[in-house]
Formats: C-alpha cells, sequence, structure tokens
C-alpha cells in the first residue's frame, strides 16, 4: 500500500519537534509538584513536601525518620506551630456560614459532632473489627506510605470498598441522618462546591501504625499541571475516628495553600516559599471537608494505639472516579440499593461510563448478567448474517434503550418479535 510521506511515521518524528508540538511542554512541567518538592526553599521543609526514609541518619532513634529536626515537614510542634499560632485556623463547628468562610479561606472546615455518639461507637467498632479481619485473614492492603527501612510493608493500613463493610457506611454515601447525622449539611456543601451532580469516587478507612512514614503532602485534585482558580474538582469528607494530634500523626496540611497554588496557575512553578505543613487537631466525631487543591498528607503516627479516619472522595459528574464501583459493589448492595446510592456510585452513567450505548439509564441488569455469564455482547453483524445471530439474546435487548425502541425497529426481522416485551430482571425499587 503506498502511504503519503507525510503519513510515515519518520517523517511525523522529523517534523515533531518539541518547541512546535502544542502543549507538550505544559503537560510535562511537572508543576506544581516539581516546586512542592524543592528542597531548602519551603518554611519548614528544608528536603521540600516529601520524605525518603533513605536520607534519615543512622542514628536516628525510629529507622527512616528524623522525629527531632525541625526543618523537615512532617514535624510540626516547633517553628511551625509557632508560625500558625498567629492565625485563627478553623475550629470544630456547626455554624454553615463559619464551615463555608473557612473552607474558602483555608481550604478545610471541621464540622462539630457531625457524628452522634452512637454513630460514632458504631463506626468505630464496625472499621476496628473489619481492619483486624482483613489482618487475621492476611488480605489486609498496607500502602499509602513510603516502606521503613529493611520492611516488606507500609505500616499504613487502608480499608477499601466501604460500601460493601456495614449499612452505616452506605448512609454515609447517601448522607442519611440516621448514619452520620450532619449529612445533610455534608450534602449541601458537596453541592455548592461541585454542583449537585456530584459521584462518590472512593471511601476508605487509613489506620497508620506506631513509627509509619509520613506520605509526601500533595493535592487529591492531582491532575497536574492543571490547577482551576475558581473551585476545586474534587473534595474530600473525612470521619475522624480518633482524637487526632501531633502526637498520633495528625493529617497534615499547609492552610491556605488551596489559594496560593491555584493562583500561581496551571503549569507554572512556585516561586515564593510555602508555609509550613502542621497536624490537623480534632476530637473524634468531627468531620474535616476539605478541597482537592489542599495540600495534605499522612503525619507520623509516634502513638502505640490505633488511630484511624475515613476518607470519602467526591467528584464532579464529568470525573472518572478512582473505585470502579460497578465491578466492586457487592451484588446485594447494588440490589437493595436506593436510586440515590446507585447515582452516587456511577450507575447512572449520564453520558459518560456507559455499556453498549446504554449511557443514560442504571446499568445495575448489565452488571447482573455479567456476573451470570449470560450477557452476550453485539459483535459482527450483516444483512446476510442468519436468523440464529440476527435473533440473539443480546443484552442490549434489556437496556432501556433497547426495549424502548425494540417495537419501532423498522427493519427488523420478525423472529425478533419476541423481545417486545422482555422485562429485566432487575427494577429500580421505589
Amino acid at each position: 500500500m503506498n502511504v503519503p510521506v507525510e503519513f510515515t511515521k519518520e517523517y511525523i518524528e522529523a517534523n515533531s519537534p518539541k518547541e512546535e508540538q502544542l502543549y507538550t511542554a505544559f503537560l510535562g512541567s511537572g508543576e506544581p509538584y516539581r516546586s512542592i518538592n524543592r528542597h531548602n526553599f519551603h518554611m519548614g521543609a528544608r528536603e521540600g513536601y516529601a520524605h525518603d526514609p533513605a536520607k534519615a541518619p543512622a542514628d536516628s532513634s525510629v529507622p527512616g525518620l528524623d522525629l527531632e529536626d525541625d526543618e523537615l515537614y512532617y514535624n510540626t510542634t516547633g517553628s511551625a506551630a509557632a508560625y500558625w499560632k498567629q492565625f485563627d485556623l478553623p475550629k470544630p463547628t456547626k455554624d454553615i456560614r463559619k464551615l463555608r468562610a473557612d473552607l474558602r479561606e483555608w481550604g478545610y472546615c471541621l464540622i462539630e459532632d457531625a457524628l452522634s455518639k452512637d454513630q460514632y461507637v458504631r463506626m468505630k467498632k464496625r472499621l476496628s473489627d473489619q481492619a483486624a479481619g482483613e489482618r487475621k485473614a492476611g488480605i489486609a492492603c498496607w500502602t499509602g506510605t513510603p516502606l521503613p527501612p529493611g520492611e516488606n510493608l507500609p505500616r499504613t493500613q487502608f480499608l477499601h470498598t466501604l460500601i460493601n463493610k456495614g449499612e452505616q457506611f452506605i448512609q454515609c454515601v447517601e448522607h442519611d441522618p440516621r448514619g452520620v447525622q450532619g449529612g445533610p449539611l455534608i450534602e449541601q456543601i458537596l453541592k455548592e462546591t461541585m454542583g449537585p451532580g456530584f459521584l462518590m469516587s472512593s471511601f476508605i478507612g487509613i489506620m497508620p501504625t506506631q513509627y509509619n512514614m509520613p506520605q509526601g503532602l500533595h493535592m487529591d485534585q492531582a491532575m497536574s499541571p492543571f490547577v482551576d482558580s475558581n473551585a476545586p474538582f474534587t473534595v474530600n469528607t473525612m470521619y475522624i475516628m480518633d482524637d487526632l494530634t501531633a502526637f498520633n500523626g495528625g493529617t497534615l496540611v499547609v492552610p491556605g495553600s488551596h489559594r496560593l497554588l491555584s493562583e500561581i496557575g496551571s503549569g507554572n512553578p512556585v516561586e515564593k516559599p510555602l508555609p509550613p505543613a502542621i497536624n490537623l487537631e480534632a476530637p473524634a466525631g468531627t468531620v474535616m471537608m476539605f478541597e482537592g487543591r489542599l495540600l495534605h498528607g499522612t503525619g507520623v503516627n509516634q502513638s502505640d494505639a490505633e488511630r484511624i479516619i475515613l476518607v470519602m472522595n467526591s467528584v464532579k459528574a464529568v470525573m472518572r472516579q478512582q473505585e470502579l464501583h460497578m465491578l466492586s459493589a457487592a451484588p446485594d448492595v447494588l440490589e437493595n440499593a436506593s436510586a440515590k446510592l446507585l447515582y452516587r456510585l456511577g450507575a447512572y452513567p449520564g453520558g459518560l461510563g456507559g455499556v453498549e450505548g446504554a449511557w443514560a439509564e442504571y446499568i445495575v441488569n448489565q452488571r447482573f448478567a455479567i456476573e451470570r455469564g449470560e450477557y452476550i455482547r453485539v459483535r459482527e453483524l450483516s444483512p446476510d448474517s442468519s436468523v440464529e445471530e440476527l435473533s440473539r439474546d443480546y443484552g442490549y435487548r434489556y437496556s432501556e434503550s433497547g426495549r424502548h425502541q425494540a417495537s419501532h425497529q423498522p427493519e427488523s426481522i420478525p423472529e425478533v418479535a419476541r423481545y417486545h416485551s422482555v422485562e429485566p430482571a432487575w427494577q429500580l425499587k421505589s
């Protein structure tokens, strides 16, 4: 086949020097993370906002850590605490106007008593039991923080797909006050920041154990180099299950960093030192909401006690979710789910994430049929295909689109009329 020279790989490469490529330089800038991890630049972060255990002094009392050096970002009780003492940082409150102001100014806010005492006790026990059970079953997930020197696993346990592990976690996704009394307030703030059609991206438990390595500070809106100055793309809801302090590694944050980084602009370097990180301090039962542009990370738990937080990440409906809920969710969770929960899980694609053109409907039936091994995909067909091929029990026939249009198809063969009245096995519960 004679291919025009302009379409050959050699010609294209010869005529694509980097300086002429559209946005390659921008996309490869590595900013703002390249600047965030700059050494000897930011306040209280001599080695940047990331930790390399190999650089810790050999004579440290805890291998891989230096808990005495006041110029490392994960040590916050010295100069970092002194710096932030002059500011009125967010405190737990139920006042929605104050919560809005804190989220706007500092990138996070603290909802006081978002969990009632009973709700807190139930959730804490369920989490502790689940974490212990997964460890005992040999399926615990250790991730999120660097490996300590000489060890095979990180010292931070993650609990994934919480919607399968307790009714109260489903109530958190739905912001049902039966499971989280502050749910309606949380939902309102999420609607105001991302619009009413937001999705639940992931919902995980994070449990750092004693002397875990600190997590590098990062934005959950990590689509570097894109940072929008108008509003966040994502917002986190963090359920605090143990009193957080600097000693037990309360979440590290750089208050106000959401504004500082977004004002610098997408793909641009950070040219002025950022403030030091500080450990979040808040009582159990509080919910922290923080937006996706805020620099944060897991701190060092120096205590020998369990320290659990839950983080639910929510995103705009046009964004890809971190967890593929339509595969992860247990069948009974989907079978009994409300329309609200299904939507939050992404089961109603709305144009993105559909199955064979079923884009604006619930795709639960497709999931169940695939799981049973009964879903037949439409493959190569033609007017000369056999009656058997044309009249197969295709999964698309059971979609809302397929069912609605079936009896109106102008050229369909008579043998497919039997599908005009098909009813899917799963129906949305009212």
